[in-house]
């Protein structure tokens, strides 16, 4: 079974613009799954935890980071979200991907 990695924007400028993208992490996921791909989406995996329950922001941006691009390094291909090239975070992992010689798809 291959594995992908969905990556895009999280951040926004307010909390339905961050749900939005969220969505579009979601149905990505969804798709690939349908495909018989096992998909990892940090977007949906990190968002309950980031709300709900690191109020007093310990696990901070770099955190984040750190988190997804050990399970990035573990996945055979990362999938790029319409608008990656504008998130600091998305641009990391895709050069990551690049490094470490992952299929790119999506919006490349």
């Amino acid at each position: 079974m291959k594995s992908v990695y969905i990556s895009g924007p999280y951040s926004a400028p307010d909390r339905e613009g961050e749900d939005q993208n969220i969505r579009y992490a979601a149905a990505a996921a969804a798709e690939y799954l349908r495909k018989g791909y096992a998909a990892f989406c940090p977007h949906t995996m990190t968002a309950q935890i980031d709300r709900e329950f690191n109020g007093s922001k310990l696990i901070g941006w770099d955190d984040w980071l750190t988190f997804d691009l050990y399970w990035l390094a573990k996945c055979d291909a990362i999938h790029m979200l319409p608008g990656w090239r504008e998130s600091k975070g998305a641009m990391l992992e895709y050069m990551a991907a690049k490094a470490l010689g992952l299929e790119i798809l999506g919006d490349v």
